[in-house]
């Protein structure tokens, strides 16, 4: 058995289809585990980088119980690890089904490869529950696979050794890259006039729900007021805390489109011909510095600080006048607009997922007694 790739949500498909490709290239035969904890979404995300699932766990579970979900996650992940003993366990992130992807294979002492290691954001509720899983994957996991210098730095805080860290970049830019060339255009740029503006908006942390997106949706309402030349794209989450209050305060706004998720190549096409974007996700503020677009991030803290430090990203929170404070500021003053877009995206070059192949390849080559004492 070869190694197993553990996904269930849209970000995880996204960031580790290819880490899949660059697996097959090197023989190192990857099995595709599909958990099904985004149903319609991470469907439609294996659509887009063409992975059919070579294992789909059956379910049974009520996704929106963090604990029953956790806990039927683990026990059908853990019987797959022990029927099949897999080389290695690859999951990323910081979601349930990386944490009981990860806590299956180390019950079954199955080296654990976690990609995307070592992001914090400082607060075990915000975000939550992603800081405190990403925070119990590191203990147990092998191969801790960095995305940044700073991700690097937090394990070492945390007590991981040097030797078991390796930095490589974010794997979602090789997605970014590959995929840039393959958009499509969604109708809903048809409706796009000379001369508008297109304002992409995201949004569906939990510790937005409630007072934190009825926010973000005023902000929303008093930007095209004061703007008439933007147009806000809003692809609202389907997860209905979400998209009630969102169809309910702004479905009948002018220049305001609350649509589906969009497929990958659609939300591509949609981000790369923004002129900026509002979002609380943290894969948006990876993505937008690739096609040198400006990103405000609707939290109070962010994991990803390097956005942040590189000044391609900026954190305002939900507060619908700090909000609008800042994004008409870019939109009003081209050289602060100009400052965010031309930086470079400091999350990777393209190139992590072979980088994560020959790493793989080399260390499970190792006695086990070698990887471990190194």
């Amino acid at each position: 058995m070869g190694i197993a790739i553990i996904a269930g949500t849209r970000p995880e498909i996204l960031k580790l289809a290819p880490v899949y490709l660059s697996l097959e290239e090197a023989a190192l035969e990857p099995v595709w585990i599909a958990t099904g904890q985004h149903g319609d979404l991470a469907e439609q995300a294996l659509d887009a980088v063409d992975i059919r699932p070579d294992v789909t766990l059956s379910g049974g579970w009520d996704p929106r119980s963090l604990t029953e979900l956790s806990a039927g996650l683990l026990s059908q992940l853990g019987q797959w690890v022990e029927v099949n003993k897999p080389r290695a366990v690859l999951v990323q992130g910081d979601t349930a089904s990386a944490w009981s992807g990860a806590l299956a294979a180390h019950l079954h002492k199955v080296p654990v490869g976690h990609v995307e290691a070592g992001l914090r954001s400082g607060d075990t509720n915000n975000p939550f529950p992603e800081e405190s899983f990403r925070r119990l994957i590191a203990p147990i996991a092998d191969f801790h696979f960095a995305p940044t210098r700073l991700a690097e730095k937090n394990l070492r805080l945390d007590g991981v050794r040097r030797s078991r860290i390796w930095i490589t970049g974010n794997t979602i830019i090789d997605t970014v890259l590959q995929m840039a060339d393959r958009v499509r255009a969604p109708a809903i740029l048809d409706q796009v006039k000379p001369g508008e503006r297109i304002i992409l908006l995201t949004a569906h942390r939990r510790e937005n729900w409630g007072e934190g997106i009825a926010g973000i949706c005023r902000a929303a309402r008093t930007l095209v007021e004061r703007h008439p030349d933007i147009r806000i794209i809003f692809p609202a989450h389907s997860n209905p805390r979400v998209r009630e209050t969102v169809e309910a305060m702004l479905g009948a706004t002018d220049r305001i489109h609350v649509i589906a998720p969009l497929a990958y190549p659609e939300f591509i096409a949609v981000l790369k011909a923004s002129h900026l974007v509002l979002s609380d996700s943290g894969g948006v503020q990876e993505e937008a510095p690739s096609f040198d677009v400006p990103v405000l991030v609707l939290r109070e803290t962010t994991e990803r600080q390097e956005a942040i430090d590189a000044g391609v990203a900026k954190l305002v929170g939900t507060d619908p006048g700090v909000i609008v404070r800042e994004a008409s500021r870019l939109l009003t003053r081209a050289a602060a607009h100009r400052k965010m877009a031309s930086r470079q995206n400091p999350f990777g070059d393209g190139k992590s997922s072979p980088r994560i192949a020959d790493i793989l390849a080399r260390e499970l080559s190792k006695p086990v007694a070698f990887r471990q004492a190194s």
